[in-house]
């Protein structure tokens, strides 16, 4: 384990545990410097917090307070008062494979961008578990947007990483500041990527090492012979995703108006993959536009 991967702490969020989750926890063991598990399930896994005494991997119970930002917010409280304080965090979630972690941080690009201090996070790509199609990572400009190609085998800076096997420098994380809890899951990576973004901070991908991820219930189709995902999303989820969306694109517009014009065609994207390969279509286009609607005016706790 080099010096990159020994100042990392792993920060495993944890929900259904639908999985076994203990090679995971060895693989991470393995990887970085310390792991804890944060259970974000209301009444708590008893299970999971008797293999992280079994495995001695720090274990916290936050109740999903505050959703997936609030278990990031704790975890990280929780990593400033126990042991040696790391210098990065690498954010997963239970299904994350955290297989590449090893040869990331191995990786001379990874350690010379991660050793910056104008960086915030780096990740490799994530490959849908689903679709077998890669992340689509999107560069920005205050009035324009392109988008990197699917597959690429260098680092890349981008506009946004998925907080899952994200590695953020903790300098950062501090400077930024909490996780907005008051988006709860959807979207708390893309706004804490945009706060990065008025600091000055760079976010990167390196694309030559990747790993597995489910995001929804994914399906692909096409049109006018592209290559499209539809995200699977039950009607709860759907109505989220449509007021944070909504939210961000509100709150964002005057600084960042090529992101409010992504967040309006992600709507529209959302919509068309609901019409075309998914099942309870009129349930989710209604949860839909109930959420852009909250979206106009709710008010969601600053960060």
């Amino acid at each position: 384990m080099n010096e990159l991967a020994a100042s990392t702490a792993a920060v495993v969020v944890v929900y259904r545990l639908a999985t076994d989750i203990e090679p995971t926890l060895r693989a991470l063991q393995q990887a970085v410097g310390q792991v804890l598990v944060v259970d974000n399930h209301e009444g708590g896994h008893p299970a999971l917090a008797d293999l992280a005494r079994q495995l001695n991997v720090g274990y916290l119970h936050a109740a999903n307070a505050g959703g997936l930002a609030g278990a990031y917010n704790r975890a990280l409280a929780w990593l400033q008062s126990h042991g040696p304080q790391a210098r990065q965090v690498v954010f997963l979630d239970e299904d994350s494979d955290p297989a590449p972690l090893q040869a990331l941080f191995r990786d001379t690009a990874t350690e010379r961008a991660l050793a910056h201090p104008s960086t915030a996070a780096l990740a490799p790509a994530y490959r849908d578990r689903a679709t077998g199609l890669r992340g689509r990572y999107i560069r920005l400009g205050r009035y324009r947007l392109a988008f990197n190609p699917r597959e690429f085998t260098d680092l890349r800076a981008v506009a946004f990483v998925i907080n899952s096997m994200s590695v953020w420098r903790l300098q950062a994380l501090q400077q930024i500041g909490p996780f907005n809890e008051g988006l709860a899951i959807d979207h708390v990576d893309t706004e804490y990527c945009l706060r990065a973004r008025q600091l000055g901070l760079s976010l990167y991908v390196n694309g030559a090492f990747e790993f597995a991820h489910s995001i929804g219930e994914r399906r692909k189709y096409k049109i006018l012979g592209r290559e499209l995902q539809a995200g699977g999303h039950s009607p709860a989820r759907r109505y989220m995703i449509a007021r944070n969306t909504v939210w961000l694109a509100r709150s964002w517009w005057w600084r960042e108006p090529a992101f409010a014009a992504l967040c309006l065609a992600r709507l529209v994207y959302e919509a068309a993959g609901v019409l075309m390969v998914e099942d309870q279509a009129v349930a989710k286009l209604a949860a839909l536009s109930r959420g852009a609607a909250s979206g106009l005016f709710a008010r969601q706790r600053p960060a």
